[in-house]
């Protein structure tokens, strides 16, 4: 006989997963705001797509934890601090050089903050396994893109 079980998900780790869901959207308003100011076509496009990637993985956190049953962290309202909530200051009056250089920095910033916050969510050990693996793929893709973006800097700047 099949017997219905419920899992029901700590709500450490809900708190994890709501501050991992608020770095990326803040991170992909900031990528958003820093494609405006590239002109170099493939610099803006990598740029675009890291936002896009981050916007992408919210909704897959959301749909998870939907599905775990856990609806109050995924509608609330971002709690940041104030300094996490100022935009990327825009550099203006500079060449487009300096320009993709500040951008260049703020993007490994923004790497070793989601990279980090990844972390925390991954060494928790009562982490739901398929939870866990959809995180780790996302840390993956995520490296990924950043790899790609340095490589583009290599070969430009």
């Amino acid at each position: 006989m099949i017997k219905a079980t419920s899992f029901k998900v700590p709500q450490y780790i809900v708190e994890r997963l709501s501050q991992l869901m608020d770095i990326l959207r803040h991170e992909k308003e900031k990528y958003e705001q820093a494609s405006l100011t590239i002109h170099d076509k493939q610099f803006k496009q990598n740029i675009s797509i890291l936002a896009q990637e981050n916007s992408q993985y919210v909704s897959e956190l959301t749909s998870q934890l939907k599905s775990l049953g856990v609806y109050d962290c995924i509608d609330a309202p971002e709690k940041a601090s104030a300094a996490d909530k100022q935009p990327l200051a825009p550099v203006i009056g500079s060449d487009e050089a300096n320009i993709n250089v500040t951008i260049l920095q703020f993007c490994k910033d923004s790497e070793k903050k989601m990279i980090s916050a990844y972390r925390d969510v991954l060494n928790e050990p009562y982490l739901f396994e398929g939870l866990r693996t959809i995180i780790r793929r996302q840390l993956n893709g995520i490296m990924y893109a950043f790899l790609q973006l340095k490589l583009l800097e290599g070969t430009k700047y």
